[in-house]
């Protein structure tokens, strides 16, 4: 496939466009889901662990129909970076700063999880790459659309495992598919808005200034745990720890942790009341969901 092919191709899977298109198979495999399960940050309740059992449950309904067709599909992580969804200001948790770094060992084990599932499809023939794409996303147009808070719309097929998946376990493809890219999209907005207001930015400044005098000259949180995780030495984790030990320290101290979670918490709430609607349909989609989902992965109530 030409190079511009794939970018385009790979552009449209990742945005959640619809289904396979002609002109062959991109040179890796899409995310395993299109539309991740909001953030619990954003979501209206729903604990973490309900959100990766409903993940668990869609994961099987793809698997099997995968199957069913004669092609394998390999689950991946939910969350390839945990610690990023636990932390997406900063790590302000001192006790598992010093035991975690920066979730090193759990980045691993996702990452050779993503690496398994993409070296099994490379392996794939090009017919049979493109039957797993067909198989997955679906061959025909959008059918599911959603209007999106920033502007413009996205699409999917209605056809493929992903599809049937949702319909299966939320009971409305067309609701799930709308209500989680609208609330996805807002958990993004959540972050930016909190990340943008002069009270955080201020903060920040404050922390920068205390993490220079434990001797890390960085210009924001996530640029540290960037330039740390880069470093791939046999002391690696030890750094971390000491980096993210000192992060979390400074967070408290220069207010950026305060700062952030309240922040945080009430962007989050100004969003929920201007789309409630949106808000409650996922919830109540979610929860009426849970009894299937427990029922496929076998978690009790």
């Amino acid at each position: 496939m030409p190079p511009v092919a794939a970018v385009l191709l790979g552009m449209a899977l990742a945005s959640g466009c619809a289904g396979a298109t002609a002109g062959g198979p991109p040179p890796a495999p899409p995310p395993p889901l299109s539309v991740p399960l909001p953030s619990p940050a954003l979501s209206g309740g729903g604990a973490v662990s309900d959100v990766d059992l409903l993940y668990q449950a869609e994961q099987i309904l793809v698997r099997d129909c995968m199957a069913r067709q004669g092609l394998t599909y390999r689950p991946t992580p939910r969350t390839p970076v945990p610690d990023m969804e636990r932390f997406p200001y900063v790590v302000d948790d001192l006790e598992w700063a010093q035991a975690n770094g920066y979730g090193r060992a759990a980045r691993r084990k996702a990452e050779q999880s993503t690496t398994a599932a993409a070296n099994y499809y490379r392996g794939l023939p090009p017919a049979r790459q493109r039957a797993w794409l067909i198989a997955f996303h679906g061959e025909r147009g959008p059918g599911l659309e959603a209007q999106m808070p920033t502007g413009g719309k996205v699409g999917h097929s209605d056809k493929g495992c992903a599809a049937q998946a949702w319909q299966e376990l939320y009971g409305d493809m067309r609701q799930w598919y709308r209500v989680s890219r609208v609330t996805q999209t807002l958990d993004s907005m959540r972050v930016a808005q909190t990340q943008q207001n002069p009270r955080y930015v201020a903060a920040r400044e404050r922390w920068r200034e205390c993490m220079r005098s434990e001797g890390f000259s960085v210009p924001a949180p996530v640029a540290l745990r960037g330039r740390q995780l880069a470093y791939r030495g046999a002391d690696a984790e030890a750094r971390d720890r000491k980096a993210a030990t000192a992060e979390a320290k400074c967070a408290l101290s220069s207010g950026l942790s305060k700062a952030a979670h309240e922040l945080d918490a009430a962007n989050g709430a100004a969003l929920r009341r201007r789309y409630r609607s949106e808000f409650d349909t996922a919830e109540r989609l979610r929860t009426a969901a849970l009894p299937r989902a427990r029922a496929l992965v076998g978690t009790p109530p």
